[in-house]
């Protein structure tokens, strides 16, 4: 690997590092939003070296941007859903898990307020997943396309979820089925950079997987008994399930590509 990527990583990984020490001293946890800018950082310290649409900075129509984002979203969201029909206990009647997190109150009133919720997160996660986009997949990714198409989203996925460590300190055991979830997020990740040529998609994928699907989709229709406590195994597309579907859409769209292309 280059200079200007060590660079990089050495910033990207020093952050969330640095913030982990300033939580023993202080009790303030801002490891998540911290590194995430930290990767931010890195890429202003390095892409002065490089032509912009070179680290998926593409300008593209305003339109065709939001369509890429909607089915980006739109698929998302759905393998969400799937991963949680499949694998978790649901309560469709009483939407114990709901009411659970959100309070008491109509199912309809908390359902709505659960949505408006995620949805201003969301709002205020999106900046902080574009920088992680733009250096993950708008920068690493295709530096590491030297070991092949799959090697460089295997590798990519890897550095990510290491990345991720300062934030799991203390809990190693749920860092394992996080880490095979990172792998495979990034792998979809990664090939929506490719096909796409930009991280706008990407950013918008990132910050909802943050956001509505951990904070509405795992929670709406759960029952209550899968939080007592939540199983990390199990609860989300970092869960078995959601490794599941992320696999089988990376082989749907890799044989569909193929297909494709030798048409």
């Amino acid at each position: 690997m280059t200079r200007p990527v060590w660079t990089f990583l050495g910033i990207a990984f020093s952050v969330p590092w640095l913030l982990w020490s300033f939580k023993q001293a202080t009790g303030v946890d801002v490891i998540a939003p911290g590194g995430m800018l930290g990767v931010g950082l890195a890429m202003l310290v390095v892409v002065r070296r490089f032509d912009l649409d070179d680290t998926g900075l593409t300008r593209q129509p305003a339109r065709q941007v939001a369509r890429q984002s909607a089915v980006a979203l739109a698929a998302l969201l759905g393998l969400a859903v799937l991963a949680v029909v499949i694998a978790v206990r649901l309560d469709l009647t009483g939407f114990s898990g709901l009411h659970q997190v959100h309070g008491e109150g109509p199912t309809g009133e908390v359902l709505l307020t659960a949505l408006i919720r995620a949805g201003l997160l969301f709002l205020l996660v999106l900046p902080l997943a574009f920088c992680e986009e733009w250096g993950w997949r708008g920068f690493l990714l295709p530096r590491l396309m030297r070991f092949g198409r799959w090697g460089a989203f295997g590798l990519s996925g890897v550095i990510w979820a290491a990345w991720h460590l300062p934030g799991h300190v203390g809990s190693l055991p749920a860092f394992i089925p996080f880490a095979v979830f990172t792998v495979l997020f990034g792998t979809l990740l990664g090939m929506l950079r490719l096909h796409t040529n930009s991280v706008w998609a990407c950013s918008i994928a990132h910050a909802a997987n943050n956001t509505l699907v951990i904070a509405f989709v795992n929670i709406a229709f759960t029952d209550a008994s899968e939080f007592a406590p939540p199983d990390p195994w199990t609860l989300g597309l970092s869960g078995w399930a959601g490794w599941v579907v992320m696999a089988v859409l990376t082989a749907a769209l890799t044989a569909f590509t193929r297909r494709r292309v030798t048409a």
